[in-house]
């Protein structure tokens, strides 16, 4: 793929190309179709030199690849490139910020210790995190790890541990959420509603059950559409 024309011609079918494919084609065709060509706009963008273009359709090409099913091991290895193509040439904290959550998720459902990753936080997104990011004002940061710690939190059955951090959790995004669906909060609210469901069956408690029926809401208003 290759573009004709002014630097700004560039840049704008650069931007334009990462909107189409991450923001609206998944919404009309299989999310993995889109993964081949997200790699293709990340590419064209670095040879422009159009480097915060390339990074954010290299993060938004993450997220997509983990939650679509990706193998693990090649899409960590993708990921970690990423991260330290970042780290040593571009230095965007923020990108890196946003990236972590995602080597983090593969990394624990690669059963690997967080300790054994260059990249990896100390511990596997604690409440530390989210409320750190809250601070600072990185609310989709601060969803992105939420989403991705209740999902893996799900499949390894550490319910438990994850009770205290959807309790606090939830019912915040829930009071700030979009009305519209977004690529994170899908997976937030889904994997949300599913802990709620077992903790309501254990307690009987009320809250969870507000939880699980707002999730099962959004979900019959976004299959509508």
């Amino acid at each position: 793929m290759s573009i004709a024309g002014s630097d700004q011609d560039k840049r704008v079918l650069c931007s334009m190309l990462t909107i189409t494919y991450a923001m609206i084609n998944i919404w009309k065709e299989p999310i993995q179709a889109i993964l081949p060509q997200l790699k293709d706009v990340y590419n064209m963008s670095l040879k422009y030199g159009l480097i915060d273009n390339a990074l954010s359709t290299g993060m938004l090409h993450a997220y997509r690849a983990l939650f679509t099913g990706s193998l693990l091991k090649p899409c960590s290895k993708e990921v970690a490139l990423f991260m330290r193509n970042n780290l040593e040439r571009h230095k965007r904290r923020l990108m890196h910020l946003c990236v972590a959550p995602i080597f983090n998720g593969i990394s624990c459902l690669r059963g690997i210790s967080s300790k054994s990753g260059a990249y990896n936080v100390d511990e596997f997104i604690t409440e530390k995190h989210l409320a750190e990011a809250l601070r600072n004002k990185e609310t989709t940061f601060c969803e992105c790890m939420l989403a991705i710690k209740l999902m893996c939190s799900f499949i390894f059955r550490r319910l438990d541990e994850i009770k205290p951090i959807a309790r606090q959790y939830l019912e915040l995004f829930e009071r700030q959420g979009s009305a519209s669906a977004q690529f994170i909060n899908i997976y937030c609210i889904f994997y949300g509603g599913l802990l709620s469901l077992h903790y309501y069956r254990e307690s009987q408690d009320k809250f969870w059950m507000d939880r699980a029926e707002h999730a099962i809401q959004k979900m019959e208003v976004w299959t509508t559409e």
